[in-house]
């Protein structure tokens, strides 16, 4: 059967309106071995539920049993499609559950383990999805449900009077960012001894090297995201724009680490091995896919300030993203902690902020900006004492103080899906704080507890995600040359 063009399946999917997802074709006699492979899967999505060890780091799709989805994939849902792009289409999203499986795979206790055929499996897997594809209107449904549900409960918010009680979270925000914005403005006041944590492979990489890299980034084709570029180009990549983390030091809670989980299952640090854990993101910018260079440092708790501090709790950390323009320079800064709290902007001057809305959603909060910066340029990244907050940023190289720590290696974020860190829901349990008791009423599901990639819900009032592709562009316009 053809591949009808993208114009005919939303004419489809107006009809289809909210049917129920097709069902799986069953298997006639003649296709034992579907029947077979259909079991096979079952079985080890079951063993995989059992277990707890689901990967929560792409949304399954309806109707579909061996393709997953996040939301830069999902973005190219309803673009203009040929047979050849519908193609690439599931083929991104069968990656994404090949990639899902491999990490449950590991995670399931060994005797499991031992049971399942790696190979088998995943040629089971396609031959299951050969089979979902021709179901009636399949082509149809999957494009309507390749969607990620944002991590945002209708019901809590329901519950909590959000329309209501929205306004009191709004202004706890604004205060939040009037006090970020005069932190920056105030001279730097340390609690203990600055440490200044350099990447250990930092080096410099020609510009030209860079922009070549960028260039095939740019270039790729997203569905499936293989970039043109090979993984020693890339890990230069990281290497070349790996920040400078100037941690304000006063106890052994802002020495940073490699988290894991202690044989009582407590969540912690090892400060005798600092790494930063890299990961390659996507973002829709200005008529382009524009790589982003994402870094996370972990520490082992935010100690209270105070008896009953909600804040409090173990793990903490600082998620770090560097937005590269078409030409391999920064284009735009931002952060997070790996709670998805405490979401800051730092623009280059090659953009512009948009005007604010009017509305108490939060907007972009921009507490400084950096001038234009040339391809290569790294930064230095001030990090408060205690609450791991951004307090500064500066292009190196650069004449502000601090002892020389630990140099710190880069480590893809991957392992850390196979430590035994997140649970099903993407949570790392044991990192829990008080707040959740309060901010319940913004549906974000125990706030300010640790997530993996894929699972940061960034504003209390409003919606937002980290990885969401057109972020950028939400808040940004490109300056004037």
């Amino acid at each position: 059967m053809s591949i009808p063009r993208v114009s005919s399946l939303f004419a489809l999917a107006a009809l289809a309106g909210c049917a129920a997802a097709p069902p799986a074709p069953e298997p006639d006699a003649s296709s034992a071995a579907d029947l077979a492979c259909a079991r096979q899967v079952e079985a080890f999505d079951a063993a995989v539920a059992a277990a707890g060890v689901a990967d929560a780091g792409y949304a399954r799709v309806e109707g579909f049993r061996t393709l997953r989805v996040d939301r830069l994939v999902s973005s190219f849902a309803y673009a203009p499609m040929d047979a050849a792009r519908f193609g690439n289409f599931v083929a991104a999203m069968r990656a994404l559950d090949r990639d899902a499986r491999t990490v449950e795979l590991a995670n399931l206790p060994d005797a499991a383990r031992a049971r399942v055929d790696a190979s088998a499996l995943d040629a089971c897997a396609e031959r299951v999805l050969a089979r979902d594809l021709a179901a009636q209107n399949a082509r149809v449904w999957l494009i309507k449900s390749a969607v990620v549900p944002d991590d945002y409960r209708e019901s809590w918010r329901a519950l909590g009077f959000y329309p209501l009680t929205g306004f009191g979270l709004a202004a706890g925000v604004a205060m939040y960012e009037r006090e970020t914005r005069a932190a920056f403005a105030a001279p730097a006041a340390a609690r203990g001894t600055v440490v200044v944590h350099r990447p250990a492979a930092a080096s410099a990489v020609p510009p030209d090297a860079i922009r070549r890299t960028v260039a095939a980034l740019v270039a790729a084709e997203p569905l499936p995201p293989q970039p043109r570029a090979d993984a020693a180009a890339i890990a230069a990549l990281f290497a070349a724009y790996a920040p400078e983390f100037a941690v304000d030091t006063a106890s052994d809670d802002d020495r940073p680490g490699r988290p894991h989980r202690r044989a009582d299952g407590v969540p912690d640090v090892d400060p005798a091995t600092p790494i930063v854990y890299t990961h390659l993101a996507w973002t829709r910018f200005d008529g382009a896919l524009l790589p982003q260079l994402v870094y996370t440092i972990w520490f082992a708790q935010r100690p209270p300030a105070f008896a009953g501090d909600p804040l409090a709790g173990r793990l903490d950390g600082l998620v770090w993203r560097v937005t590269l323009d078409r030409d391999g320079a920064p284009l735009l800064f931002d952060t997070i902690h790996p709670c998805g709290c405490y979401h800051q902007f730092v623009p280059t001057a090659r953009l512009v902020a948009k005007p604010r809305e009017p509305t108490v959603e939060e907007q972009a909060l921009i507490a400084t900006t950096l001038p234009e910066l040339a391809t290569g340029t790294r930064v230095r990244v001030d990090v408060a004492s205690r609450t791991h907050y951004l307090r500064g940023v500066m292009p190196l190289p650069g004449s502000a103080p601090g002892a020389r720590g630990p140099a710190y290696a880069l480590e893809r974020d991957d392992v850390l899906r196979t430590a035994k860190l997140y649970g099903p829901d993407g949570i790392v349990a044991g990192t829990e704080r008080p707040e959740r008791l309060a901010l319940w009423i913004s549906g974000i599901e125990s706030a300010g507890a640790m997530r993996q990639w894929g699972r940061h819900a960034t504003a209390f009032v409003g919606r937002r995600h980290f990885d969401e592709p057109h972020l950028v562009e939400r808040y940004f316009t490109r300056a004037a040359p």
